[in-house]
C-alpha cells in the first residue's frame, strides 16, 4: 500500500496550495491522531512529528525507537531522531521553514480530524513560542478534503472490500434457514470472513456483524430464534488492506404456503429502492449533503413511509463512518456535516431505511462513487427481498 501514502501526501499538498497553508503540523503517539495512518501507515509509540509545506517537503521527528520505520517508508525527505527531547528540533525546524500559517489537528464538528488533545496543544504552543501562537490555524478545512477524495488506490481497496463483502453475502444466504438464532447466523459470517482473511470493517477484528430479527439498534446478534413470517436485516463491514465496506440487506423468511412477502413489506421495499435510485440518478459534484438527503426523504414521505430517523448516505473509507461530507438533514446533531460539498471521488452509502417497532423493516444499503458527471454502483444492488424458503 505504499502508493497509498505517497498519493495522499500528494493530495495533501495540492491542498496546502490551495488554502494557502505554509505548513500541516501533525503531532501524534500511540496512534493518537486518526490522520497518521491515512496519510503515512505509520504506527507511532513515542512523540512523533510530521511536518508537510506547501513546497512539497516531508519532514518526520521520531524517538529513536520509531524512527526507523519513517526512515523505511520512503516518504519523508528527512527523519530526525531525538534520544530524550524533541523540543528543540521541532522549534529549530518550524524556525527554519518559517511559516506564515500552520495547519494543526484540532476540529469542533469532526472527530476525524481532532487529533490534538488540549494538553497537546498547549506543549505544542509552548514549544514553538509566541512567535507563531498567530499563525495557527485549523486543517479541518483541506484535511476532509484529504480523507474524504479517495485516490484511484483507495478506491481499488473499498471495491475489494465490496465484492468480499457481498461473497460472503451469497454464501451465508445459501445457508439460512427458519430455526437459526441471529447468533448463529452472526457465526456464519464470522467463518466467512475467517475463511476470506479479512475481519469486521467496524471493529477491526473477527468480531459478527448486525444481526436483527427483532429489537431493530446497533447491537450484536441475540440468542432470539428465527421463525418462518420473520424479516431479518444484516448491516455488514469488512476490512480490506486497511479500507471498508458497508452494506446492508433485508431478508424474508416465507411462511408454509407462501411465494412471496407480505404486501406491505414489498411496498416498503419497493419505495427504498426507487429513493437509493433517486439519490444515485441525481447527486452530482457541487451539490451539499442535504439537498441529496432531501430528496430521498421527501419522496418516502411522498409515498406515506415514516421520515428516514437518520441520515440518508455517509462516506465510507478507512471507517465505515469516514467524516466529511454527509447526506444527511440540517439537524443539530449532524453539525455542519450535512452543509458540505459533495465532490467527485467521493464514495457514499446510501440507505434511506424503513425502521419500524412493531411492523416489517426495510434497510437496504448500497454504496455509490461519486463521478464527475454524476454516479455509479459499487455494490450489485439488492434487487428484491431475499426470500429463504
Amino acid at each position: 500500500m505504499g502508493n497509498i501514502y505517497e498519493e495522499k501526501l500528494s493530495q495533501a499538498i495540492s491542498y496546502l496550495n490551495e488554502f494557502n497553508i505554509d505548513l500541516w503540523l501533525i503531532y501524534s503517539s500511540e496512534g493518537s491522531d486518526p490522520s497518521v495512518p491515512l496519510v503515512t501507515g505509520l504506527k507511532t509509540v513515542g512523540k512523533t512529528f510530521f511536518l508537510i509545506t506547501r513546497e512539497g517537503k516531508k519532514y518526520a521527528i521520531a524517538s529513536v525507537i520509531d524512527a526507523q520505520e519513517s526512515e523505511d517508508s520512503g516518504l519523508f525527505d528527512e527523519v530526525f531522531r531525538y534520544s530524550s527531547d524533541c523540543e528543540d528540533i521541532l522549534r529549530e525546524l518550524v524556525s527554519k521553514i518559517d511559516p506564515d500559517k500552520i495547519a494543526l489537528n484540532y476540529s469542533i464538528d469532526d472527530n476525524l480530524c481532532d487529533g490534538l488533545t488540549v494538553g497537546r496543544y498547549r506543549w505544542l504552543m509552548d514549544v514553538l513560542g509566541d512567535e507563531y501562537k498567530n499563525r495557527v490555524v485549523q486543517s479541518e478545512v483541506f484535511l476532509k478534503k484529504v480523507r474524504s477524495i479517495k485516490s484511484p488506490s483507495e478506491i481499488q481497496r473499498i471495491q475489494k472490500a465490496i465484492d468480499i463483502t457481498l461473497d460472503i453475502y451469497k454464501e451465508v444466504f445459501g445457508k439460512l434457514k427458519a430455526g437459526l438464532s441471529e447468533y448463529e447466523v452472526g457465526q456464519m459470517f464470522v467463518e466467512g470472513m475467517r475463511k476470506r482473511g479479512v475481519v469486521n470493517g467496524n471493529t477491526k477484528e473477527l468480531t459478527m456483524p448486525i444481526i436483527l430479527t427483532e429489537r431493530i439498534a446497533h447491537r450484536e446478534p441475540g440468542n432470539a430464534i428465527i421463525k418462518p413470517g420473520d424479516f431479518m436485516i444484516v448491516d455488514f463491514s469488512v476490512d480490506y488492506d486497511g479500507y471498508v465496506s458497508d452494506v446492508a440487506r433485508t431478508v424474508y423468511f416465507l411462511k408454509d404456503g407462501e411465494t412471496s412477502p407480505p404486501k406491505s413489506m414489498q411496498e416498503r421495499f419497493e419505495a427504498v429502492y426507487d429513493a437509493i435510485t433517486l439519490v444515485k440518478e441525481n447527486i452530482k459534484p457541487g451539490m451539499k449533503g442535504y439537498e441529496v438527503d432531501q430528496i430521498a426523504r421527501e419522496y418516502l414521505l411522498s409515498r406515506g413511509m415514516p421520515e428516514i430517523t437518520h441520515a440518508t448516505g455517509h462516506q465510507i473509507g478507512r471507517y465505515t463512518h469516514d467524516g466529511g461530507t454527509l447526506l444527511g438533514p440540517r439537524w443539530e446533531r449532524y453539525g455542519t456535516a450535512p452543509y458540505e460539498t459533495i465532490e467527485e471521488n467521493m464514495v457514499f452509502t446510501v440507505e434511506p431505511t424503513i425502521l419500524l417497532e412493531d411492523d416489517y423493516s426495510i434497510l437496504t444499503e448500497e454504496i455509490i462513487l461519486v463521478r464527475e458527471d454524476g454516479a455509479v454502483f459499487l455494490t450489485e444492488r439488492q434487487e428484491e427481498i431475499i426470500l429463504i424458503k
